[in-house]
């Protein structure tokens, strides 16, 4: 890297996602000098000329940046990089784009020029080389979806998130975490929204009696309000009858009692709480012949599509042999209730629960606290599953690529997009198909083969 000793010169710090960006950087540029940058407001008396010096803020609350950045940013979460041999601008349109910025700051220039210095035929002085960037995420919501019991480390989860510039995660979970709070809070640190996800009646082994079934309305009111209220979150997400791979179970049309249900039940959460982000999880296996009663679901809740056919909705990166018919239902429901739909997808073809060994829990616990030889132990574990969902997503991946371009231009960004990843030490390790999906969800314009290298080239990406 440059010989100058680093500065970083903040517009604000004055809130979790301002002061998380500055730790952020701190954190890469710590990496390559070996020697703490030093942190001084916009405005503080110091002479920056002998430094190697990172304006970061917006123009709102960076002088400099105000002065000496020519970008115009339009978008939540956008982002303008400059840098050269004696320093960076990182301008953010709003905290996160700061965020973000800093994030690609790392993964689009910082890893490129460790390469280039690390080889001898490169360039001389170590001179870092020139360097400009503007981008905005293509899609609103990215993130994950996973169980959380499976979650060895919250904190660790929630930030290798941020450093793929993922903001939205469904955790679902059989009783409340004893310290859902904290999870919640610490999300928000890093400008991830929270999404609660649990059962309305998820399961019937016995002919589904209607007059039973809307007997259950009273308790699941009764439940959100006792368990996920007062919890702070960003909303819920619960499944309900339909993974099933038939259309009737018991003799009942399981896509027109879902919809009839699940509209009964929201219907209610609404005329008590009408600003309640309600995401309805609908596997496709039962339903995709029946979309014109899916129709009537209430458009303000947000219908989250799984299982709808070949990678990447399937669990196996191998599955590709139907991708045309599934590429061409989900453009169809993409829209399937207007211009406005209130779309989403889980993704998958990463890691999954261990259903075999999977047991029942007796009752909220804390999760994501627990030492480090439990989490040594789960990384060898999960390590054979990461190496096979790796060797399929580097010959596949241009599949999800197709699908993620598709849908973000059907729904011109405006969706909600998570992949299952779970039960496989994410917090720990970060793999990657996941850096990929990461990377597709923000720009899946990009090159696949460049995108490759730049995943690969990092040092905090886990090649397996």
């Amino acid at each position: 890297m440059a010989f100058n000793p680093p500065m970083i010169i903040y517009g604000e710090r004055n809130n979790d996602l301002q002061k998380k960006a500055i730790e952020l950087l701190t954190e890469y540029v710590l990496d390559y000098y070996i020697e703490y940058p030093a942190c001084y407001p916009y405005g503080a008396t110091v002479n920056t000329e002998e430094f190697y010096t990172l304006y970061i803020g917006t123009k709102q609350n960076n002088g400099y940046i105000a002065k000496n950045s020519t970008a115009v940013l339009e978008k939540p979460e956008e982002y303008y990089i400059k840098a050269d041999k004696n320093g960076a601008i990182i301008e953010g349109y709003d905290d996160m784009g700061v965020l973000y910025g800093i994030v690609d700051y790392y993964n689009r220039y910082l890893t490129e020029q460790d390469f280039i210095i690390g080889n001898t035929l490169a360039r001389g002085n170590d001179v870092m080389g020139d360097f400009e960037l503007q981008s905005a995420p293509a899609i609103k919501n990215r993130g994950l979806w996973t169980w959380g019991h499976v979650i060895y480390d919250y904190k660790g989860y929630i930030e290798n998130m941020l450093r793929l510039k993922m903001n939205t995660l469904i955790m679902w979970n059989e009783f409340v975490p004893l310290n859902a709070k904290e999870i919640y809070e610490y999300a928000h640190t890093c400008g991830v929204k929270l999404i609660w996800g649990y059962s309305w009646l998820y399961n019937f082994n016995k002919p589904m009696d209607l007059s039973a079934i809307y007997d259950k309305v009273d308790g699941i009111i009764e439940e959100f309000e006792r368990d996920y209220k007062e919890i702070a979150g960003d909303g819920i997400y619960f499944q309900t009858f339909t993974e099933y791979t038939t259309e009737n179970a018991n003799g009942v049309d399981i896509a027109e009692t879902a919809t009839q249900f699940v509209n009964t039940v929201a219907d209610r959460l609404y005329q008590k709480y009408p600003n309640l982000e309600i995401q309805f999880g609908l596997h496709a296996t039962s339903c995709k012949n029946k979309l014109e009663i899916l129709k009537k679901v209430n458009p303000k809740i947000q219908i989250v599509w799984e299982d709808c056919g070949a990678f990447p909705f399937a669990y196996s990166p191998m599955a590709v042999s139907n991708f045309d018919e599934t590429y061409d239902f989900a453009k169809s429901v993409a829209t399937l209730r207007g211009d406005k739909e209130n779309f989403g997808v889980v993704l998958k073809g990463c890691t999954c629960l261990d259903w075999p060994n999977f047991k029942h829990h007796n009752g909220p616990f804390n999760i994501g606290v627990s030492s480090k030889r439990v989490k040594e132990d789960r990384i060898e574990r999960k390590s054979r599953a990461w190496k096979w969902a790796q060797t399929y997503w580097v010959s596949n991946g241009k599949y999800a690529q197709k699908m993620i371009q598709m849908l973000a231009e059907e729904t011109k960004g405006n969706m909600w997009m998570t992949d299952l990843v779970e039960d496989g030490m994410f917090e720990s390790m970060m793999y990657v198909p996941v850096a990929l999906l990461g990377e597709l969800m923000w720009d899946p314009s990009i090159d696949f083969d460049y995108l490759f290298k730049l995943v690969t080239l990092r040092k905090n990406i886990d090649f397996i």
